[in-house]
């Protein structure tokens, strides 16, 4: 072990600077072809940035131009429906008569003002249209919003009636608000202005009318807008943004970073670059609104932004591809001088990971290279004649063991076989000897025949029907055997010689005597994983023998496996069945082997876990 690290630590040692070389050359290369790299992709990426976000500030403040068009025509069909109210005649006779509902003038007023109002483009924005005396007024309102409210009591009522009123323009300020005569609660935009009497300016009443969202939310559901780009609405101090047709305002601030107006092409649009409440930057074009203090905003998309650098992305790519080609030369000018000797011994030590240990004359040059390669050669060999000898130690250590359990069972079953002859020709007078007779050869035959570890489970289902047989007039009858096998390839594969029979002997002592009454055991070959289920490929058997007896502890069905101690009284018992799990895990792997499950004073299962390996077949 000492020499074989010394030989790891001097292969090192060798091929260590020439790894460096080639790191050394391929580093200062490609470190000055990218240095110029960055150089040109950051000038270029300056250049394109700079100008690919003036383009979208300029194709974003188009479009938003078109959409604040609509919206502001919509806003001043509106401004002609207050202007007609606070203008109309006969809207200012209702208000100086103050009649009563009903009455000719209120009926005709009414009339006109409907008249008015279904001629208006933007009605549909106008839910509520209300003329407001100081006892009566007249509503507009379609069928689903209308209400018993008194309009001319409740109206004044509101928090923002005076202020509306008082102010000498449209005030819109207190930005969206819940409909207060609607009871399934919708988002409106008040307006409150007042309506004085026909030959003088004195206020007689006033008008009440509620906008609609739907002023703002029609158009933009024409309006393409990418997934993460947003459409703000600001209201005085109100700020909302639309999502899913609908506004919600929003609570959080944002902090200003750049005024980037100067990239907007007509005077009434600002372009700023904002810090959001969540930390994320954003450009927002805003368009100024026909009313005070409105406005509409976008922010520029970044998916957008990142599609259309696309094009700096390929001049990028140029880039590299040239740089690639450049290193692709190096490297076969290295792999021409020094990655071809280096490539094949790496090959080697690859191939002798892989189990391949035999000499390879390829890799033994007239150089340096060549020595290493004569030293790998040499280990492998090495290496290979250890794991002859270790195999081999093995095989002989495995059949020692075998030896050594048929010598334990051999005696085991002569003395048993003789002592129950000898009970029934006591009892019975000679019933039944020739059926034990019979049996006990044929248990003699399958001990004495031939020295194969593994025999199929037909063959070692038989072995132990014989054993049963014996078992069963020694004890008068009072045990039973039921044999299930699940499917008919079972019987085929391959088990170790005398593995269920020292279970089964286990099961009728430890088990069902004790007892002392009648027990049953119970042998259940079966399936446990298919083939394509299984890690290597071939189906998991496994045969479960159970009897009815006394049960063992955990700590018991655990010191079963692992007992090795030589003296204990129970010895053939015990040690055959660590034994046994012991073969099976040398024959088939760790992953196999025996398992116990038992409840005392109920049953015990030995559970036998093995590959389901066909009779001479390896695959």
């Amino acid at each position: 072990m000492v020499q074989k690290k010394e030989k790891e630590r001097s292969l090192s040692k060798t091929s260590r600077p020439f790894g460096r070389i080639q790191k050394r050359i391929l580093f200062l290369t490609v470190s000055c072809l990218f240095g110029m790299c960055l150089i040109i992709s950051f000038a270029s990426y300056y250049i394109f940035q700079k100008y690919l976000q003036h383009s979208l500030i300029q194709s974003t403040e188009t479009n938003l131009k078109l959409l604040t068009d609509t919206i502001n025509g919509s806003m001043d069909n509106v401004y002609l429906m207050v202007r007609f109210l606070q203008t109309n005649s006969e809207v200012a006779e209702y208000i100086e008569n103050n009649p009563n509902p009903g009455s000719v003038l209120s009926v005709s007023t009414y009339e006109r003002i409907n008249e008015e109002y279904n001629n208006n483009a933007s009605n549909a924005y106008m839910p509520r249209v209300a003329v407001i005396t100081s006892d009566h007024f007249l509503q507009i309102v379609s069928a689903s919003y209308s209400s018993t409210s008194d309009l001319a009591q409740e109206v004044p009522k509101l928090s923002f009636f005076q202020e509306l009123l008082e102010d000498t323009s449209y005030n819109f300020s207190i930005g969206l608000i819940n409909d207060p005569f609607y009871r399934k609660g919708r988002a409106v935009l008040p307006i409150i202005r007042p309506i004085t009497y026909q030959y003088n300016s004195v206020q007689g009443g006033y008008l009440f009318i509620e906008v609609s969202t739907e002023l703002f939310a029609s158009p933009l559901r024409r309006y393409n807008v990418a997934e993460d780009s947003n459409i703000y609405l600001t209201l005085g101090d109100h700020n909302y943004v639309y999502r899913e047709g609908a506004f919600e305002e929003l609570d959080g601030s944002y902090e200003l970073l750049k005024d980037l107006t100067e990239s907007a092409i007509t005077d009434n649009i600002r372009v700023t670059k904002i810090r959001t409440s969540d930390s994320r930057n954003r450009i927002v074009v805003t368009s100024a609104l026909n009313m005070p203090d409105c406005y509409i905003s976008q922010s520029i998309s970044h998916s957008e932004l990142f599609n259309q650098q696309l094009l700096w992305w390929a001049i990028l790519a140029g880039i590299l591809i040239g740089i690639l080609g450049i290193g692709i030369l190096l490297m076969i000018i290295l792999n021409r001088m020094i990655h071809v000797p280096v490539f094949k011994l790496q090959a080697k030590m690859l191939r002798i990971a892989d189990g391949d240990f035999s000499r390879d004359p390829s890799i033994e040059w007239n150089h340096e290279l060549g020595d290493i390669g004569r030293g790998i050669n040499d280990l492998s060999e090495d290496v290979y004649l250890l794991m002859n000898k270790r195999i081999e130690d093995e095989k002989q250590k495995r059949d020692l063991e075998y030896k050594m359990l048929q010598s334990q069972i051999n005696p085991h079953f002569l003395y048993n076989t003789l002592n129950s002859i000898k009970w029934m020709a006591t009892i019975q007078g000679a019933c039944g000897i020739a059926e034990m007779t019979t049996a006990l050869s044929r248990l003699l035959k399958s001990v004495s025949k031939g020295t194969s570890l593994l025999i199929p489970i037909r063959e070692e289902l038989s072995l132990v029907e014989n054993y049963f047989t014996i078992q069963s007039y020694r004890y008068g009858g009072t045990l039973s055997l039921e044999i299930h096998v699940e499917e008919e390839f079972i019987y085929d594969c391959e088990i170790i010689k005398f593995t269920l029979q020292p279970l089964v002997e286990n099961a009728i002592f430890h088990g069902i005597e004790p007892k002392g009454t009648t027990g049953r055991i119970t042998i259940n070959a079966f399936c446990e994983k298919k083939a394509e289920d299984s890690p290597d490929g071939l189906p998991q058997l496994r045969i479960d023998i159970t009897d009815d007896g006394v049960g063992i502890s955990p700590d018991k069905a655990q010191q079963i496996l692992v007992d090795n101690q030589e003296n204990s009284t129970d010895f053939f018992r015990e040690i055959g069945v660590s034994n046994v799990h012991k073969r099976l895990q040398y024959e088939f792997g760790e992953s196999y082997g025996i398992t116990i499950a038992s409840e005392e004073g109920a049953y015990t299962t030995m559970s036998i876990h093995i590959p389901g390996r066909r009779a001479g077949r390896k695959d």
